[in-house]
């Protein structure tokens, strides 16, 4: 009888190792990892697929505005076709129920306000950001504002809870 019992577990084992199973799951390196596409410097220029040779390249830290606290950075990028290229990323508390984060870049003058959009937190968490891509030129907005927006349809900038400075880098 153990002999019988050893000899079907040796046979089981055996059979079990012989044939990998057709259907695995997570055993493909390919999906193990998020693939995020960025412009690399080729020979010292910087090249985007879609927009071409970066022409200018600007960063800054951004931090919260009185007692609020914010910790983040702001990228901007400026494409031989024209295309502007502004990422901003702020670490901030939850915005309250009717209320929103909005990202903008201000003029040296503080008059001009041209809107990022809206900061979005994708994990429900501190970690916010908003991507803008436009056509515009927007290499004198340096100043880069986050306002907290009351969600009742009015565009103007409201209560600036977080602030930075981008500085032109060359790259």
């Amino acid at each position: 009888m153990k002999r019988t019992i050893l000899l079907f577990s040796a046979l089981l084992l055996v059979s079990a190792c012989v044939k990998e199973p057709s259907d695995t799951v997570g055993t493909n390196t390919e999906e193990w990892t998020e693939k995020v596409e960025v412009a690399m410097p080729t020979g010292g220029d910087i090249i985007d697929d879609a927009h071409g040779k970066e022409v200018w390249f600007a960063i800054g830290p951004m931090s919260g505005v009185g007692d609020t606290p914010a910790n983040g950075v702001a990228q901007a990028h400026y494409f031989e076709d024209g295309s502007y290229l502004q990422n901003l990323k702020v670490n901030i508390n939850l915005s309250e129920d009717g209320y929103f984060y909005e990202g903008w870049v201000v003029s040296e003058d503080g008059k001009d306000w041209i809107s990022l959009g809206h900061l979005q937190a994708h994990f429900g968490d501190a970690r916010h950001g908003v991507q803008f891509r436009g056509q515009q030129d927007l290499r004198k907005h340096l100043y880069v504002r986050v306002t907290q927006e009351a969600d009742d349809g009015d565009p103007s900038p409201g209560e600036v809870v977080a602030e930075g400075r981008l500085k032109v880098t060359p790259r």
